[in-house]
């Protein structure tokens, strides 16, 4: 028998005392179809953690073949360890596959002699046929490209996998059972494909740019089999397709497959979903029964726009949503209760300081508020946008080491992703500017500190950009203020130049330079400052927009923000004058009186400690922000009679 050893490794996922891993379900699907094309090779080990190099090495080296899959969170580790292994047995055979490998590089084995072949695109074809003619021409094998005395021969690209039956589950065939059994303790992350394939283009993107194709469907009974054995054998699911919602009809079977195996085994608490760029209204649909019949389900819907500006997106190949289509998107999920999560991605080429700060006040004028995450563009290496556009926009990008979660067991090895810290349209200085205003209007607005205060305003004719330009230039007369603002920006030049974040622990939080801009919201409750912030802003609202409502404003918009000393004294009511929540949300009548209740589902009771790790992690279910039921009121004798509450 000849012998293959896998690597696969990632990081943990979440909290280290989570001990939580993936599954290396790409090794797992290559070598279940291998295996059945191949009875004369055995598997020796599937390496899935970031164990030390030398005793892993010493383990593999003993195999005629060691693959590797591998991607930017695994990149110097696996070539570090193929390094080695080399070393140790220069007969075996080297094999690497994955979206990181430099498939198009002239000089790919002069960097990394040790490599012997690369498996392009779809791995469990290519990955059988390498070893059924393992020994003799490989040349002959479509899809590779070869180490020939450091030459790169390219043999072709293999035909993709027409038929997904083809390929028999990891899960099912039993390749995983083993080490489910070895490590009781782990809770393991299982990926799931409903399908494959994805029909967009985007140039940030190595999935769109090397694989643009017809979306192929793994069949459902499959799909269920494997959902039934995760439900027995993981804590969370991850569903890889690249547009969940796109086929509605099948969709919908598989959440309702998805929260049937949660209520039955009880195990899997938390699951991932992307879902389809070009949004349908029918998504809502899904979206709400999980949110409503999910026992874990919190996250609500993502539209991942990573850009609201016409040039932008051309320049990127992302076909987005139409302004009409996204506000529909948007009230709908308002309406139901569910919520809604944007994506914008900063440094794409094309984008300009100003085009930058528009993306938000499109996105508030939309209709979306509270959702929106800032990510950093990436040049990610087989990506058009790192292959063709980095010289012509002059995207300039340094490593960044504490970007990809988990991070923190490196270990001897360190990752890092090349990210975006300049552009032929943005300097590094003004990128430095556009930073430390992101931690501004993250805190004042998406985290909700003067999201009615901006919505009323707008709604009598302010624009959201002169509201918060003149409420930045404000704050940085404050003292405080003005230090914080100085400090995050150091912050980000800090994690420019040396790729990471030295900053003291917030609370428990170890901050990491892509989530800095969570830093001013943080730093405001450790502080307790957020009634300070309320004296600013009342100051600064009547100087500038002095009318009858403000109080009372004031008040609602104070009572939507929970403070670590509000939690044990919720649910509160207020009556006010005016009915703010209603006339912003349903457009209706402003001038009524109306009762409003204010409450969380989060736990009253948790530490001052866990109350920032929430804010934390717990960003996209919109914590910190209380829930409004509003209660319709009589006025009776100059008193208020109350009815059941609606909730909103």
């Amino acid at each position: 028998m000849k012998t293959i050893g896998f690597v696969q490794v990632n990081f943990p996922q979440g909290p280290k005392e989570l001990n939580a891993h993936f599954l290396p379900y790409s090794a797992g699907v290559v070598l279940a179809y291998a295996l059945q094309h191949n009875p004369d090779w055995q598997v020796t080990d599937i390496i899935w953690r970031r164990d030390p190099v030398e005793s892993v090495a010493h383990e593999l080296c003993r195999n005629d073949l060691v693959a590797f899959s591998v991607y930017v969170w695994n990149r110097e580790y696996s070539y570090a360890l193929a390094k080695r292994i080399k070393q140790l047995n220069p007969a075996c055979i080297i094999v690497v596959g994955g979206p990181e490998p430099a498939i198009v590089d002239p000089d790919i084995f002069h960097k990394h002699p040790y490599l012997d072949a690369i498996v392009k695109m779809e791995g469990e074809k290519i990955f059988s046929d390498l070893l059924t003619h393992y020994g003799q021409d490989l040349a002959q094998v479509a899809g590779l490209v070869l180490n020939v005395t450091g030459q790169a021969v390219d043999t072709g690209n293999a035909e993709r996998i027409a038929d997904l039956s083809q390929l028999p589950s990891p899960y099912l065939t039993g390749l995983f059972d083993q080490l489910i059994r070895d490590h009781p303790d782990v809770i393991w992350n299982g990926t799931l494909e409903t399908n494959r394939g994805c029909p967009y283009q985007c140039t940030f993107c190595d999935w769109g740019s090397l694989t643009y194709s017809k979306v192929k469907q793994f069949d459902l009974e499959r799909v269920f089999a494997e959902l039934d054995w995760m439900g027995q054998n993981c804590g969370f699911v991850t569903i890889t397709d690249a547009n969940f919602g796109m086929f509605i009809e099948r969709d919908n079977a598989v959440i309702d497959k998805l929260i049937e195996v949660q209520r039955h085994w009880g195990k899997i608490t938390n699951f991932s979903i992307t879902w389809a760029k070009n949004q349908k209204n029918a998504v809502i649909d899904i979206v709400k029964k999980l949110v409503r019949e999910s026992p874990t389900s919190s996250q609500g819907l993502t539209v991942s726009v990573q850009s609201m500006d016409n040039n932008v997106l051309d320049i990127i190949k992302r076909k987005n949503l139409n302004q009409h289509k996204i506000s529909e998107i948007f009230s709908l999920c308002d309406q139901n209760n569910i919520p809604i999560h944007t994506e914008l991605i900063l440094g794409l080429p094309g984008e300009t300081t100003e085009s930058w700060r528009e993306n938000f006040w499109t996105l508030f004028k939309a209709g979306n508020h509270t959702g929106i995450s800032i990510l950093h563009a990436q040049l990610l290496e087989n990506a058009e946008m790192n292959l063709s556009q980095r010289k012509f926009y002059q995207l300039d990008a340094v490593p960044i080491y504490d970007y990809m979660s988990g991070s923190y067991s490196n270990g001897e090895v360190e990752e890092s992703i090349e990210v975006v810290v300049g552009t032929r349209d943005i300097s590094r200085t003004e990128m430095l500017d556009i930073m430390t205003w992101n931690s501004f209007i993250n805190a004042f607005h998406i985290n909700g500190l003067t999201t009615y205060i901006a919505r009323y305003l707008h709604s009598t004719g302010v624009e959201y950009s002169e509201f918060y330009d003149r409420l930045y230039a404000v704050i940085q007369q404050d003292p405080w203020w003005h230090e914080h603002l100085a400090q995050t920006r150091q912050c980000y030049q800090d994690w420019i130049a040396n790729g990471r974040v030295q900053h003291t622990r917030i609370g428990n939080i170890e901050m990491l330079g892509w989530h800095l801009h969570n830093r001013t919201t943080l730093m405001l409750h450790q502080e307790n400052r957020i009634d300070a912030v309320y004296d600013l802003v009342t100051d600064f609202v009547n100087t500038h927009y002095k009318f009858e409502q403000l109080e009372q404003l004031i008040q609602f918009q104070k009572a939507t923000v929970i403070k670590h000393t509000d939690l044990g004294h919720l649910p509160k009511q207020i009556n006010l004058d005016w009915d703010f929540w209603g006339h912003l949300v349903h457009g209706t009548d402003l001038d009524q009186p109306v009762r409003y209740e204010f409450d969380t589902a989060e736990d009253k009771h948790m530490s001052a400690t866990m109350f920032l790790e929430n804010f934390y992690f717990g960003r996209k279910r919109n914590f910190g922000k209380t829930k409004i039921a509003r209660l319709p009121v009589t006025q009776s004798n100059n008193n208020y009679s109350l009815s059941m509450p609606e909730f909103l």
